[in-house]
């Protein structure tokens, strides 16, 4: 970061919160390339730079996190997401297994009310292919939605931990998608919500399980994605 960019003079909607702004102003310089994977953030100078305390720096740097363009570690500050195929692998491979448990968890504790909500943003999914970055969001509601009669807080967490640490990897999985790949998941996630529906544990955790594979499967199959830039797609 150089130079010296007040938020209020960088082009955003006014009366944005600071947070909204900052992350903003460097999802812009991630996407751009400005910020290279790897590039360690510091709070203290995105703060100066733009003339906001280190508050909304934090916060916006969490919300980053979450879309899978940066990772926070403890004792090591933020840093901008890079690829990395064996990370992709392990973590993958744990949501194979903890994903068909949350959903088993789950549905016989959903209210009617969440599988309303369940089939809402089935229908936000599919309206939001094949946009990339709305797709992505509807996407992660969507399967946070169906977990979200699991009585144990901790299970949720870990799993929006994985998903938050999968975000850039969704991201280049999609750069190989065509419109019959979004059927496909559009299909997986109306098999989803029927066994939500009918009850169905057993169809409901297999099809999770196939689901998030397929995934593993085809992000390993285009390895060369690895070595792109997290802001492609």
């Amino acid at each position: 970061m150089d130079g010296t960019t007040n938020v209020a003079d960088a082009g955003h909607p006014a009366g944005e919160p600071a947070a909204g702004s900052v992350a903003r102003y460097l999802r812009e310089r991630i996407h751009d390339g400005t910020l290279a994977p790897g590039t360690h953030v510091r709070q203290e100078t995105v703060a100066n730079d733009l003339g906001v305390s280190r508050l909304p720096v934090r916060e916006a740097l969490r919300q980053l996190e979450s879309e899978g363009l940066v990772v926070i570690r403890p004792h090591s500050g933020a840093r901008i997401a890079v690829l990395d195929f064996e990370e992709h692998t392990d973590i993958y491979k744990i949501r194979e297994r903890l994903e068909p448990l949350a959903l088993a968890e789950s549905i016989p504790h959903l209210s009617a009310e969440q599988i309303a909500h369940v089939d809402t943003l089935l229908g936000e999914v599919e309206a939001a292919a094949p946009d990339p970055p709305g797709f992505l969001d509807a996407d992660r509601r969507f399967h946070l939605a169906c977990y979200a009669g699991v009585p144990t807080r901790r299970l949720l967490r870990t799993i929006e931990g994985l998903w938050n640490e999968t975000q850039r990897y969704r991201r280049i999985l999609l750069t190989t998608f065509t419109d019959a790949d979004y059927e496909t998941v559009a299909a997986e996630h109306r098999l989803i919500a029927d066994a939500i529906r009918a009850g169905n544990v057993r169809a409901g955790e297999d099809v999770v399980r196939m689901h998030i594979e397929r995934s593993r499967l085809r992000l390993a199959a285009h390895r060369e994605l690895f070595d792109a830039d997290i802001s492609r797609g």
